[in-house]
């Protein structure tokens, strides 16, 4: 499974690179905002947070419109630009959601935890590694947000957030190697300056994941008896692999010479 998720992740990426490229600009901007110090310039520091929760809205925001585009991508299809609007007019309120999430999130890391870990007491200490779990819960939690979204489209918000922990404390292996491996993509992104890997290169990889996932989901249901830790793999991701295909490293550079 950990083989051909890799597999059809970077097959995915390249097949949609100049989309993945495109959209990576605006993760881009966004970020940019995130450090832009513009109350030095005007001498009204606190408009720094402003322009943090701003940067928040439209991370949210752009996610909601990238998972329909990644969505497409993840089933070897393209939207363009009007998934990513439909994007944007159809989980708006998840949209909302995640804004919430996200100051909340931003808010536990950047100020909550470094407040009880400066206290320098066993107190303060136990607090902040609690509050680091409760961190580090949602972010794996949270890797399964958009592809739950885009998957179950009438779902409300709190039921596809609700829908995140089940999958992540039912997938615990899976979603910790999904978050090590974003890890990478976010180190990666860093040396390509962002136009490679990035938030759709993660995205992306979280829709294939969670596909594979509700593959393996669905297959249970309908074979109750079987053993998880047996799994026909071959059978349960056969039209997968066949939609991927055998490709060469070769071939993806030279096609005319594969």
């Amino acid at each position: 499974m950990i083989g051909f998720f890799i597999r059809k992740a970077f097959f995915d990426a390249w097949d949609n690179l100049i989309g993945l490229v495109v959209s990576n600009l605006g993760f881009i901007v966004i970020f940019v905002l995130f450090f832009l110090d513009l109350g030095q310039y005007v001498g009204v520091q606190s408009i720094n947070y402003l322009i943090m929760i701003i940067a928040l809205m439209a991370l949210s925001f752009h996610n909601i419109g990238i998972a329909k585009t990644t969505f497409a991508y993840s089933n070897y299809k393209r939207d363009g630009f009007d998934g990513y609007k439909d994007g944007l007019r159809l989980f708006w309120r998840h949209g909302l959601a995640l804004f919430g999430i996200n100051i909340f999130l931003a808010f536990l890391g950047l100020l909550v935890i470094p407040f009880y870990y400066s206290m320098g007491n066993i107190v303060g200490l136990v607090i902040s590694i609690l509050l680091c779990w409760v961190f580090f819960t949602f972010m794996l939690a949270m890797q399964y947000f958009l592809p739950l979204m885009v998957n179950f489209t009438g779902d409300r918000p709190m039921k596809t957030l609700k829908k995140c922990f089940i999958m992540s404390i039912g997938n615990l292996g899976t979603s910790i190697f999904l978050l090590f491996f974003n890890g990478i993509q976010i180190a990666l992104s860093i040396v390509t300056a962002g136009l490679l890997f990035n938030g759709s290169g993660i995205m992306l990889a979280n829709m294939d994941a969670f596909k594979i996932l509700l593959l393996r989901i669905n297959y249970l249901e309908d074979h109750g008896d079987e053993s998880i830790k047996h799994l026909p793999w071959e059978d349960i991701l056969y039209d997968e692999k066949e939609s991927v295909g055998e490709r060469t490293i070769k071939g993806m550079i030279f096609p005319w010479k594969d």
